[in-house]
């Protein structure tokens, strides 16, 4: 009995301390409920330093992208209790830091406080309780366990096993690791680990009662990852946490004071400052020492398009360091590849995710983005540094041109949720046109103020944005609408026989090989110009589709957000209108305004969207909006790829759609 209460009484001395060791500032924080019972919300959270990136839903680690951040993930962890368990997750605010207080059987049995290490690729999961924990952990199929308990003190209650890839283990779909790659699982404390019966990738770690540490230590390589493994068992838990925490304070301090910004009779005002932290310390953990950010957990790449987006957030609260840290990135491969992609590799030299045209689209995005940067900072050096990456992507995209149109990037986020059909990508993009536009115009102004083209090159490219300027409204504005796509653009030319990205059989939900190849491969069009893989292709005939034009509210709202030149507002205000009384009549929003099953279906950025088109209009709805946005926003403060009734689907923790919907609060309370 007397074992039990000093348990007990150090268990809430622990609770205390803990507590206590917190900033104050413990208005900024809410708690995620996750329970082993009925439905979880499916919230995910993350947790990174630039080199290593975990991804946690409540307790349960189900991604751990270990240095560099485009590496195999080799593991999942998830606790196990036979009895009824209900986690509180609450993050530090401004910090990566979170603390899951365990209940079983509605009786606390502990807590866990989990974090990356500020300075090496190391995940610290602290664990203290008065009852017996159990994790399990799933190790992927091409990981090899090495016993190497031998480096460890027994003394300390050490010990450890490292993890090795076999030779070409998968980043994602099709792509990669060029090598092997170690990681070091090390615990210190009343710890045992154990292989679970029945398959020998699962093992059951066991936490008696007390005080317990675990390590996943990345290198990748080898040295690296021993090298750390000895610095993180080198220092203390609270020791590893005080540098931690001193590194999010100093990131957290340099983003724009919204607590004095905001207006004190701000509806939701205590929500939306929660909302600027937790979102702006989601990103952090997704953006690479590289400068890219992730796309998400199953996307461990950086996609040139999300990023943009996220700059705009970044560049909203005040993160500019980050923001030109994107371009960065993608300057240094395009210095030693000569070209950007759809998607590249984070910290792996040569890996590219190379989807239906991308010359287009992207590449208007990368100007656009750089300038959005000079507004803000004025940095005309960096423009100047990164002006031969841009003339590449002014160059890629006037290939494309046809008939003053360009097709679609072929990995849309409404093209790749189904909203849009595959079959559309060689159509004129209204998007994909109106960043040639409004990025022209900024590059082209750029280049005479700095008189870097002779008078005739010059010429010649202000004819050719002219031109496209001009067909604009014909090819692609229909009685006050601002169509989607226009299939003109495919009839006027001989599409390639090959591209590289989705089968449309598979995109169409049909069995197809390409799903076991990951996804993405080369395509080759038959005879009704559907784009198939090889197996689909010998199958036989695919039907034609007949050729029509689309109206997703994601594309009529972008000349708002780009503020482009190709409208005057008063023109838009209809098509706007529209979109407000469809979502008034319905309480909800839907991307595609048709009676599809994929118009049911919302892009995640689109609530954000509408609403900075609001706020530009000073139009009476936006108060609505703003209400709306915050309101979906899930209970660690992201929002999701998509939604389908307000409910979130597809991929949560998303950099792209949180940064845009974020944003767009941010103007409407900033401009109100």
């Amino acid at each position: 009995m007397g074992k039990l209460k000093i348990q007990h009484r150090c268990f809430s001395m622990f609770i205390i301390y803990f507590f206590i060791m917190l900033p104050q500032a413990s208005s900024l924080s809410q708690t995620r409920l996750w329970k082993n019972t009925g439905q979880d919300d499916g919230a995910v959270h993350s947790l990174g330093n630039g080199k290593m990136c975990v991804y946690e839903q409540g307790p349960d680690i189900i991604k751990i992208y270990s240095s560099p951040y485009s590496a195999p993930s080799l593991l999942q962890m998830s606790l196990h209790t036979e009895k009824p368990a209900q986690i509180r997750s609450t993050r530090e605010p401004g910090a990566a830091i979170w603390t899951h207080v365990i209940f079983i059987n509605g009786k606390k049995a502990g807590a866990i406080v989990d974090y990356v290490d500020a300075e090496i690729p190391c995940f610290v999961r602290h664990i203290q309780t008065e009852a017996p924990l159990a994790f399990q952990l799933t190790l992927r199929d091409y990981v090899h366990v090495i016993d190497n308990s031998h480096r460890f003190d027994a003394k300390k209650q050490q010990g450890g096993l490292l993890l090795q890839t076999a030779p070409g283990a998968r980043i994602y779909q099709t792509y990669t690791f060029p090598g092997v790659m170690f990681q070091q699982m090390a615990w210190q404390g009343a710890v045992s680990v154990e292989h679970a019966p029945g398959n020998e990738q699962n093992y059951t770690i066991r936490i008696a009662p007390g005080e317990s540490n675990l390590y996943f230590i990345g290198g990748p390589e080898y040295p690296q990852t021993i090298t750390n493994t000895g610095i993180a068992l080198s220092l203390s838990h609270a020791a590893m946490l005080q540098r931690t925490r001193a590194c999010w304070q100093r990131f957290t301090k340099r983003r724009i004071d919204f607590k004095q910004k905001l207006p004190a009779d701000l509806p939701r005002r205590q929500k939306l400052l929660q909302t600027i932290d937790d979102v702006s310390v989601m990103i952090k953990t997704q953006q690479s020492v590289e400068g890219a950010v992730m796309a998400g957990y199953p996307y461990p790449l950086g996609y040139v398009r999300d990023q943009y987006g996220v700059a705009c957030g970044l560049l909203a609260l005040g993160y500019h360091q980050e923001a030109k840290s994107i371009l960065n990135f993608y300057w240094r491969i395009w210095q030693r590849y000569g070209k950007i992609h759809n998607a590249q590799a984070i910290g792996v030299d040569g890996i590219f995710h190379i989807h239906e045209n991308d010359e287009v689209e992207i590449t208007g995005y990368l100007i656009l983005q750089a300038f959005d940067l000079f507004e803000k900072t004025g940095d005309a050096e960096f423009i100047s540094t990164i002006f031969p990456m841009l003339e590449w992507a002014w160059e890629a995209q006037k290939k494309n041109l046809v008939d003053g149109m360009l097709p679609f990037n072929g990995d849309e986020t409404y093209v790749a949720g189904g909203i849009l059909p595959r079959s559309t990508l060689n159509d004129g993009s209204a998007e994909a046109t109106m960043l040639f536009i409004d990025g022209g115009n900024k590059l082209l102004d750029w280049v005479k103020k700095h008189d870097l083209w002779t008078e005739n090159v010059l010429a010649e490219n202000l004819k050719i944005l002219q031109k496209t300027k001009s067909r604009y409204r014909q090819n692609f504005w229909r009685d006050g609408q601002l169509l989607t796509n226009n299939p003109q653009r495919a009839q006027l030319i001989e599409l390639p026989r090959f591209r590289h990205g989705v089968c449309e059989r598979f995109q169409e939900n049909k069995d197809c090989e390409m799903n076991r190849l990951g996804g993405i491969c080369w395509t080759e069009r038959n005879e009704n110009n559907r784009y198939l893989c090889a197996a689909c292709l010998a199958l036989g005939p695919y039907p034609a589709v007949a050729p029509k034009a689309y109206d997703l509210i994601s594309v009529s709202l972008l000349p708002l957000w780009f503020h482009s030149s190709l409208f005057q507002q008063k023109e838009l205000a209809p098509l706007v209108n529209q979109i407000v009384r469809n979502y008034k009549e319905t309480g909800s929003l839907h991307s595609r305004q048709d009676s599809a099953a994929a118009a049911s279906r919302l892009v995640g950025y689109d609530y954000g969207l509408l609403l900075y088109a609001l706020t530009e209009m000073d139009h009476p709805a936006a108060d609505e909006l703003y209400q709306k946005t915050l309101s979906i926003v899930d209970p660690v403060g992201a929002w999701a790829e998509y939604y389908i009734d307000d409910k979130p689907q597809g991929t949560r923790c998303r950099p792209w759609e949180s940064a845009i919907n974020l944003e767009a609060l941010i103007k409407y309370v900033c401009e109100k």
